[in-house]
């Protein structure tokens, strides 16, 4: 099996959005405010964490044109905060994108919490240490915990792994957390996945350049010069994103896990 994992720039350090462009975090484009995810829960509009086009093969959604649209509801205090219930996606057609960023709408505070934006610049293509007779076992936690460590956790659970787009599920120290209930395997299978932590290559901006409200701090782990960015809070964790295919449209669901 191959995955993805995507390069990032910082949104902060191009010129200003023109146009349609995948990325994690920050104001969707074109997206029509009436579609916006709101929080059943606490009522409050939800923040966007990704804006993800139809890119083969990186980003298969099925069916060509579509955008895809991940929000969760980033109030801490919501009673189902962290839950699936409060994670949604949204698929839309490119004619109904129009053009422009949208902004979030207020909560019942005025306010809003809009992710740190990065957009993704291409791919690197990897292949995964997992072989296709080994993936089902990632799907059900018995059989995951049964695998050998380097095969149930590829690269130790280093975070900069666990942003990309398909192969296994490299799930984190809580085990499998996917809900076969609500989100069985198969018809789903998984689209990518996102850490809160992403990696840029390069030196630290300097802060003269960027918002000082970003979180950047340097990364020294890997053999290039890089650094990080916490886009989003997902309770130190990931967000695991699943799609089901032979659904018309393709259904996607997703959920994040510390």
């Amino acid at each position: 099996m191959r995955f993805y994992r995507p390069k990032f720039q910082l949104a902060a350090l191009q010129p200003p959005q023109d146009r349609l462009v995948s990325k994690l975090g920050g104001r969707p484009w074109g997206f029509p405010q009436s579609r916006w995810s709101i929080c059943s829960d606490c009522g409050d509009p939800m923040s966007m964490v990704a804006q993800l086009e139809h890119a083969l093969p990186m980003i298969d959604l099925g069916v060509p044109g579509s955008v895809l649209h991940l929000f969760y509801c980033a109030n801490m205090l919501c009673m189902s905060y962290g839950d699936p219930t409060s994670c949604e996606a949204v698929v839309l057609r490119c004619e109904e994108i129009s053009s422009g960023l949208t902004e979030q709408p207020l909560n019942k505070d005025g306010e809003q919490v809009v992710n740190d934006e990065v957009w993704i610049a291409g791919w690197g293509t990897h292949d995964d240490p997992v072989t296709l007779q080994q993936l089902p076992s990632f799907y059900h936690d018995q059989a995951h915990r049964k695998l050998p460590e380097e095969i149930a956790h590829p690269y130790d659970f280093d975070l900069g792994w666990y942003t990309k787009a398909g192969g296994a599920p490299y799930w984190t120290g809580h085990g499998v957390t996917l809900d076969p209930s609500h989100t069985p395997f198969p018809p789903f299978e998984l689209l990518l996945q996102i850490h809160e932590t992403v990696y840029l290559e390069g030196e630290v901006p300097v802060e003269e350049l960027v918002d000082n409200s970003i979180n950047l701090f340097e990364h020294t782990s890997f053999d290039r010069v890089a650094y990080c960015v916490n886009f989003a809070n997902l309770g130190t964790g990931t967000g695991f994103i699943f799609i089901d295919r032979s659904s018309t449209p393709p259904l996607v669901r997703w959920h994040w896990s510390p």
